[in-house]
């Protein structure tokens, strides 16, 4: 029976080391939810076709590096710099209607939902890594698709409020059929 008297407090150690590790991961302050809020209104903007706000949450100087795949793993070696200009001009024509309009002829009952999977402040400069998923009816072949990619981002806190600086996209992209 001697055993059991070594249970209790065991027990009580590990309860003790979870109740503090989760209550001290877990703390989101008003920097980490100005984060979240600000990739929400960065993937609304690009639904509704609101290419001013989004640049306006981006740095002025703002750049996207995309990673290649290489047999379905990313090869860091093939790194691209997307071209910004372009991204700016498309952004600025009145005539943008965002990207829920690229597919209105094809895609029907398009859900999208997003969240920032990781966020890790330090002072005035922030990285953080995004989910973002969509599903919709292909009516070309009359499928349900979804998929969905992950990107890294680095922000800055600038006068108050948290901008772009930079990201990595599509550093994990998935689509399939249902």
């Amino acid at each position: 029976m001697k055993p059991l008297i070594f249970a209790k407090p065991l027990v009580f150690l590990c309860a003790t080391m979870l109740a503090t590790t989760n209550s001290a991961s877990g703390q989101e302050t008003d920097d980490h939810k100005a984060i979240r809020d600000l990739l929400t209104n960065d993937q609304e903007a690009w639904i509704n076709g609101d290419g001013k706000a989004v640049l306006e949450n981006r740095i002025a100087d703002y750049v996207v590096c995309r990673v290649p795949r290489n047999n379905g793993q990313p090869d860091f070696h093939g790194v691209m710099v997307d071209d910004m200009v372009q991204m700016r001009e498309r952004l600025n024509d009145p005539g943008w209607e965002g990207t829920s309009a690229a597919f209105a002829d094809t895609a029907l009952d398009t859900k999208a939902n997003w969240n920032m999977a990781r966020i890790d402040i330090n002072g005035t400069n922030a990285v953080a890594i995004s989910r973002i998923e969509w599903s919709q009816n292909d009516t070309t072949r009359n499928v349900r698709v979804r998929g969905g990619w992950e990107s890294l981002w680095f922000l800055r806190k600038i006068e108050g409020n948290w901008k772009f600086t930079s990201a990595v996209g599509f550093i994990n992209n998935w689509q399939e059929d249902q």
